[in-house]
């Protein structure tokens, strides 16, 4: 399905957002909130595929929006900031994605929303629905940035703020700030900080619903902050933009790595700092994919033969784990032979 771009909106120095018109009545996107898009995306006869989450919700709004931060040295940011325009057409799949909720009119809940910097980008889409559509509802959105400036949404947010004065709260907080101005908070989150705001807003670290998304040093460092707190891992939505980092032991191990794929044997030589999805593409077989962050199920596959790692924050249940479920997009070869079934 084509989506054509309706509007580009500049809403940092380095974030854009690009509005769609959402096709017709037969041929709507339909997503939740905090759901993803992902775009095909033609540089130099080549189409490359990313996720991007909505930042539009699809209660009040009309058109399609996702919001995309540039990348230093990333091909398709960089493209969509530089050459993309208004009447652009764009190749897109299904919405998809984990990391979303479902209002519900009957719900009396708390929402507890940590953000940073971009991850305020399926956030905005949350906070928008669950204020029109759970009038019982609360939501405190804890937003790190490194300066004012990298405020995406700033004023949409201050509007709301207003709006909604008994639903929804903000705090701020800015590392770039040498002392502390009302809501806005100066420094970094740490446990002190989280648990002096969850006081000025009498809140106990209760059975809420907790919601992360950002980069991966302040998603780790919330949920370390939460656990000091007795919220469990299991109690927390994440959605990751970009895997961690991570270490791994195969390294200079080459693995022969064979993929069954729609009655086909694809049989590729991976090196153990790839991740079997990486190594596909750059041979150009061609695998299904989306979110290449192991946040849908796109490229689930099972490992019949052999060992791979994947990496943590990952969207598979455990129960599919033992079972031999992977993903792709974050796995690496950690035995010399490796055999997955698509």
């Amino acid at each position: 399905m084509k989506l054509q771009i309706k509007d580009i909106i500049k809403e940092t120095d380095d974030a854009v957002s690009i509005c769609f018109k959402n096709g017709n009545f037969f041929k709507k996107i339909k997503y939740k909130p905090g759901q993803f898009l992902t775009i095909h995306v033609p540089i130099d006869k080549v189409v490359h595929k990313r996720a991007y989450s909505f930042s539009s919700n699809p209660y009040t709004d009309k058109d399609l929006k996702i919001t995309i931060k540039r990348v230093e040295k990333g091909l398709v940011s960089n493209y969509v900031h530089d050459s993309l325009k208004v009447g652009d057409k764009l190749e897109v799949d299904d919405a998809a994605g984990s990391f979303c909720v479902e209002p519900n009119k009957k719900n009396k809940k708390q929402y507890v929303l940590f953000a940073g910097g971009s991850g305020v980008t399926p956030m905005f889409s949350i906070v928008k629905s669950i204020l029109t559509e759970e009038n019982d509802s609360k939501i405190l959105l804890i937003y790190a940035n490194q300066n004012m400036d990298s405020i995406i949404f700033y004023d949409e947010i201050k509007s709301l703020e207003s709006e909604y004065p008994n639903g929804f709260s903000v705090e701020h907080i800015i590392s770039s700030m040498k002392s502390n101005n009302g809501n806005y908070h100066a420094g970094l989150a740490t446990n002190s900080l989280v648990r002096e705001i969850f006081s000025k807003h009498s809140l106990t670290f209760g059975d809420y619903t907790y919601m992360i998304c950002g980069p991966s040093g302040y998603m780790e460092k919330v949920k370390d902050i939460l656990k000091e707190n007795g919220i469990s891992r299991e109690k927390i939505k994440i959605e990751v933009f970009k895997p961690a980092a991570v270490k791994l032991t195969g390294k200079n191990l080459i693995s022969d790595v064979i993929i069954n794929f729609e009655g086909k044997e694809h049989k590729l030589k991976v090196s153990g700092d790839k991740s079997i999805l990486n190594e596909a593409m750059s041979q150009n077989v061609a695998l299904p994919y989306s979110c290449r962050s192991g946040m849908c199920s796109t490229c689930k596959a099972k490992c019949v033969e052999g060992e791979v790692k994947m990496i943590e924050g990952h969207f598979l249940p455990e129960s599919d784990v033992v079972n031999g479920a992977i993903l792709t997009c974050v796995s690496y070869p950690l035995s010399e032979k490796v055999v997955l079934q698509i």
